[in-house]
């Protein structure tokens, strides 16, 4: 994979990764309804990357042809494949995963598309995942639904297979004593009755929709698991739809579908998406040179980000991870120390942005200045105690 390639895959999970990494500014809704011999399972995606996919796949070796929707790294957050099976993933308080001794190893996306392409029912689904270390999803809930109705809810060690008519799925666990409004309103809706039909299950998912300055609910799909069709909204907009038979799509060959191109219309969409973009572009082409124009660069992005709708804070917490990506990931100290030099004149008063900075210019053997913004750290965060042990350990360093 190619360094630009690696880039935007990284920025893309960010923001996409729901179900992989814990971040609370983000959330997600699922129902689930059964009546009738007929299932029905809505999803809102809330989230702030709004460069959204919808692809498709055909299935290999026998497998099955799914459909999955997400983001442009094409992760997927969702999906369904031929025998009606859905799945969704939910961001949630960490829990360990405990049950790893001789368990299989592979990484969340190939565990969650072999479930796909191998699995018709939620049994099935139990017993593949029982196979494997599921670690990755500790801050995490899976829900998985087949045609019948059964659903497997994963959580943890925890793989426990339902049969309820619905049920409704947030950032909060079933057992957890924490309310949420979008569960407890669409419970609200389906306790006193419900229809298995895509009308109905699109006015509950309507109803628990998101609008913020960070994105809110970037798109909705709702599957119908006995037609094999999904039905996709964006923006919550939620007069215009379109709509996809997953078998005949498949027909058409693997392919990916941009999901803004498919609703032109949807102006707020259309809008969210080319400010995002310019201000993320902005970040992108920061350099890691002495040539670099740090302070024109970094009022220039300032002042996108603070004339843009879009939330400020969310955008200066990316800017941060995105910085993170390059102290960790791509190991181009340089860069890190350029982004978080930005970051932290954007955000002075976060203690973290100097702890991170300061762990970038010791990376890079610049001692003095790593001293420099551990004390900063400190001095913000007293109790920084990991920031109090780097700065003995520099003061030392320095000294020699």
């Amino acid at each position: 994979m190619t360094k630009f390639r690696k880039l935007l895959t990284f920025i893309s999970l960010l923001v996409t990764m729901a179900f992989v990494f814990s971040s609370s500014s983000y959330g997600c809704s699922m129902v689930k309804l059964t009546k009738g011999g007929k299932t029905i399972v809505g999803n809102n995606e809330d989230q702030m990357n709004p460069n959204t996919r919808i692809w498709f796949e055909n299935g290999k070796n026998g497998g099955y042809g799914v459909v999955y929707v997400g983001f442009d790294n094409l992760f997927p957050q969702g999906g369904m494949n031929e025998a009606g099976l859905v799945f969704d993933g939910f961001t949630q308080s960490f829990r360990v995963v405990t049950d790893t001794i001789g368990k299989l190893k592979c990484s969340s996306r190939d565990l969650s598309k072999k479930v796909m392409q191998e699995c018709t029912t939620v049994e099935e689904a139990k017993s593949l995942l029982n196979r494997y270390n599921r670690s990755f999803w500790s801050a995490s809930v899976l829900r998985f639904v087949d045609k019948t109705g059964k659903y497997l809810y994963v959580d943890g060690d925890s793989l426990i297979i339902g049969e309820k008519a619905f049920f409704v799925q947030t950032n909060v666990r079933p057992y957890e004593n924490k309310r949420c409004w979008r569960l407890d309103k669409a419970t609200h809706l389906l306790e006193n009755s419900f229809d298995a039909s895509i009308g109905f299950c699109t006015s509950v998912m309507d109803s628990v929709h998101q609008a913020t300055k960070w994105g809110g609910t970037i798109y909705t799909s709702v599957y119908d698991l006995n037609e094999g069709k999904i039905h996709l909204f964006y923006f919550y907009d939620f007069q215009h739809e379109v709509t996809f038979d997953l078998k005949e799509e498949l027909k058409k060959g693997d392919r990916v579908l941009n999901m803004p191109e498919l609703f032109p219309k949807c102006e707020f969409g259309q809008k969210y998406l080319s400010e995002y973009n310019k201000i993320l572009s902005k970040i992108k082409q920061l350099g890691d040179s002495s040539t670099v124009d740090e302070t024109a660069s970094i009022k220039a992005i300032e002042s996108d980000i603070t004339s843009s709708f879009i939330d400020s804070g969310s955008f200066y917490y990316k800017i941060y991870k995105y910085a993170e990506f390059y102290l960790t990931e791509e190991i181009n100290y340089p860069r890190a120390i350029l982004i978080l030099r930005l970051y932290v004149q954007l955000c002075p008063d976060d203690w973290r942005g100097y702890d991170t900075l300061g762990e970038a210019y010791a990376k890079n053997k610049q001692y003095q200045q790593a001293l420099n913004n551990y004390l900063r750290s400190v001095e913000l965060n007293p109790a920084n105690t990991s920031g109090k042990k780097q700065i003995d350990y520099l003061k030392k360093l320095i000294a020699r």
